[in-house]
């Protein structure tokens, strides 16, 4: 069956029972009008209900003698009268396309969705009230949203017109959410019809079930802090801070944020010498990417996970209705942001073609090495508005890291077996303005975090990444290839060796090093 939209598909005693004691219109699951899902093709439109309302008022005598039940101002809203209304909760369900205003002072407005559902069986919810730590109420049916929700309750009373907020999250799709009042322009719902945008689509970036991610590692060791923070501006003297504001140094080099608990009028030059607020701490969402400190305020903390695993698990955090703040960020200043439920937070992250973008002001720590690439952050950018209701930066900034190179040197078997102690593996520049391999100033080469590559042979496979945007070892050219030879022997198992590579702007980057058996080495004990 179809959303009902002639009065002649309605019938009194059938589909519609009118209650002149009561002064009662009930609508019924029954000949033409059924209650499926989704809303959006099933029940009846509240002008063909008034309209057949009109017909049977002007052939029925037994009605004519009563006062008329609705007044409509449009088609999609109206208002009850003359002490009528509908008569129990099934009778809203079965009325769309309409807002209305009951007879009590209740008021309801219809809300549709635009857009597809991917299927019938996806459930969207609301939220009536502001902050992450609200109740939501499921939508009355599945699939394509049409149906009244309550905004005013008479009884109370209790107002919702000033919030709502649609979500369409469902596990392995795209996510969907839309706040009605701000991207519309509204200052308070009324009792009338409004179309939200609201659909979703496969989501090709989960991987992921949720059963995995909340029983297995990385997953389990990953976490999410939010922080306390407001402003996010440039410090200034003589200027008053509310307490939890965070300020960037305006002359350090580099330029790093701090946060103050209590707060005050500042007085000096710099946060270093400000005597007016003198509790100015680190701001433990800074992050330096590329040799820039830039500000975050919240943290995802990935367990080694890659970026894929690091958007599975966010995906899942956002479908929990618990708690999904960890709330021990380094600071207990910077703690207390408070609940944070993860059905109703805000999104963390999205792919843009195979890079991921966690969304503004949330920061990504403790990815995998090979991930770097892959990730574009966006910022709180200073001076640039601070933070929205929602705690969302005003003003992002994408701050890519510089790119890491990375992959695996893979030994040969002989070399694995040797004890540890007895091997040894190291990476040198094979050509370098400071010093080429074979000569006394050979220059080891530096990994991303500016330690040597070298060490034991511990594995058949060991992890290196490098600084390919930055390094300036032994003053060669930074954001090059880098021509390396990795030298590595055993003692007793395997030879001395060497192997040579390219570096190139890449991750997964195998290098092979390969040693004969040791035939000839002795040293008796």
């Amino acid at each position: 069956m179809a959303k009902l939209v002639d009065p002649d598909s309605l019938n009194q005693a059938t589909e519609v029972v009118i209650d002149t004691t009561g002064k009662t219109i009930q609508l019924l699951v029954a000949g033409n009008l059924n209650d499926d899902a989704p809303g959006s093709t099933s029940g009846v439109t509240m002008q063909a209900v008034y309209s057949f309302l009109k017909e049977e008022w002007k052939t029925d005598a037994a009605l004519n003698k009563f006062k008329f039940p609705i007044k409509m101002f449009t088609k999609t809203d109206g208002q009850f009268q003359n002490g009528w209304d509908w008569e129990d909760a099934q009778t809203r369900q079965l009325v769309r396309d309409a807002g209305w205003t009951e007879i009590t002072g209740d008021k309801y407005a219809g809300l549709i969705s635009l857009g597809n559902f991917d299927d019938t069986g996806d459930q969207g919810y609301y939220l009536q009230t502001t902050g992450f730590d609200g109740t939501t109420a499921d939508f009355d049916k599945t699939g394509n949203v049409n149906e009244g929700i309550m905004i005013y309750n008479a009884t109370g009373p209790v107002d919702y017109t000033d919030y709502l907020k649609a979500f369409l999250r469902i596990q392995g799709k795209l996510y969907s959410e839309y706040n009605l009042l701000s991207e519309q322009g509204i200052s308070a719902l009324e009792p009338v019809l409004y179309r939200l945008p609201l659909s979703n689509s496969t989501d090709l970036k989960v991987t992921e079930s949720d059963a995995n991610i909340d029983a297995n590692t990385p997953y389990t060791g990953m976490k999410i802090n939010y922080l306390k923070g407001s402003g996010f501006t440039t410090w200034a003297n003589s200027t008053l801070y509310a307490a939890g504001a965070v300020v960037q140094e305006a002359s350090g080099s580099p330029k790093r944020w701090f946060f103050t608990p209590a707060g005050g009028t500042s007085s000096g030059t710099d946060v270093q010498d400000d005597s007016g607020v003198t509790d100015w701490e680190a701001y433990d969402g800074e992050e330096s990417i590329n040799g820039v400190y830039y500000a975050f305020n919240r943290v995802i903390t990935g367990n080694g996970g890659t970026d894929r695993e690091i958007y599975d698990w966010a995906m899942r955090q956002l479908r929990k209705t618990s708690d999904i703040n960890a709330d021990d960020t380094p600071s207990s200043n910077q703690q207390g942001f408070g609940t944070v439920k993860g059905n109703i937070a805000v999104p963390l992250a999205e792919y843009v073609g195979d890079t991921l973008k966690p969304k503004g002001g949330v920061l990504l720590r403790g990815f995998a090495s090979a991930s770097t690439n892959n990730i574009i952050h966006r910022d709180i950018t200073v001076d640039g508005g601070g933070l929205d209701s929602e705690y969302v930066p005003v003003t992002s900034t994408e701050r890519p890291f510089p790119t890491v190179a990375s992959g695996t040197l893979e030994f040969s078997a002989n070399l694995v077996s040797e004890d540890d102690a007895n091997t040894k593996y190291t990476m040198y520049f094979t050509t370098n303005p400071g010093g080429n391999f074979d000569t006394s100033s050979a220059i080891i080469v530096q990994d991303n975090s500016s330690t040597d590559i070298t060490g034991q042979i511990t594995a058949a496979s060991i992890n290196w990444d490098f600084d390919y945007t930055n390094n300036a070892q032994g003053g060669r050219t930074p954001n090059t290839d880098a021509a390396v030879t990795v030298v590595a022997q055993g003692l007793p198992g395997a030879e001395w060796t060497i192997a040579t590579a390219t570096i190139t702007a890449s991750s997964g980057q195998t290098i092979t090093v390969t040693a004969n058996d040791e035939r000839n080495y002795s040293n008796p004990a």
